[in-house]
C-alpha cells in the first residue's frame, strides 16, 4: 500500500472521532466578548436562591452634578457618551448596585437613569427616569430583566460594561461604594466570568 493510501485510511478512520467530537461541542467554545455578553451568559437561577434573596428598598438619588460625572466606554463605534454619577452609587445588602447613568447623544441629547445590577444573576433593573428640572419618574412595572435578553444588545449595552468591566467582577459586588467607584476612575477589569 502506497504512503498517500495509508494516510486516506487513516483519515477515514479518524473522520467518526473527529465527527463526534464536533457534534459534542468540544471546538465549540468561543471567547467571550464583553461587548456580546448576551451571547456568552446563561445564568440560571435556582429554586432556592429565588426565595433566599430579597431585595431591598432603595431612596431615589439627589439630581446628578453634570460636573463630577465619570465617564466609561461601552463602544468604540457608538457616538454617545455613557457617565456615572458617583454619589449615586451604592452596593445593598441584597447584592445590588445601584447608580444613576447618564448617556449624552452626539446631537446633545440626555438621557438619565436610575438604575441596579444583580451581579450574582447577571440581571438589570431600570428604576426611574431623570427629569431635566431633578426629579425623577419611577418607572411603573420595573422588574429584573436578564441582560442577555434586551433589546439594546451590542450598540449600547452599558449595563453589561459596567457589570462585567467595573461592578459585578466574578458575579460579585464590590464590597463598597468607594470600591466601585475607585473601580469606575481607574477603567476596566478584566475577569474570569467572562
Amino acid at each position: 500500500m502506497t504512503p498517500s493510501k495509508r494516510l486516506a485510511q487513516g483519515l477515514l478512520l479518524c473522520l467518526p472521532l473527529v465527527s463526534a467530537l464536533l457534534a459534542g461541542g468540544a471546538f465549540a467554545a468561543v471567547e467571550c466578548d464583553t461587548r456580546k455578553y448576551y451571547e456568552c451568559y446563561d445564568y440560571q437561577e435556582s429554586e432556592e436562591d429565588k426565595k433566599v434573596w430579597q431585595e431591598e428598598k432603595y431612596t431615589l438619588p439627589a439630581a446628578p452634578d453634570m460636573d463630577k460625572l465619570i465617564p466609561f466606554e461601552v463602544n468604540v463605534s457608538n457616538a454617545n457618551r455613557f457617565l456615572i454619577d458617583p454619589v449615586s452609587v451604592s452596593v445593598g445588602k441584597d447584592g445590588v448596585v445601584r447608580f444613576t447613568v447618564v448617556i449624552e447623544s452626539s446631537g446633545g441629547a440626555r438621557t438619565i437613569n436610575y438604575e441596579g445590577l444583580r451581579c450574582k444573576t447577571r440581571e438589570r433593573r431600570l428604576y426611574a427616569f431623570g427629569q431635566p428640572d431633578g426629579s425623577w419618574i419611577e418607572s411603573k412595572g420595573s422588574s429584573w430583566i436578564l441582560m442577555q435578553k434586551q433589546q439594546h444588545k451590542m450598540h449600547n449595552a452599558y449595563p453589561a460594561v459596567l457589570a462585567y468591566e467595573y461592578f459585578c467582577l466574578d458575579l460579585e459586588p464590590p464590597p463598597s461604594a468607594e470600591v466601585a467607584v475607585e473601580r469606575l476612575r481607574s477603567g476596566p477589569a478584566v475577569t474570569s466570568a467572562r
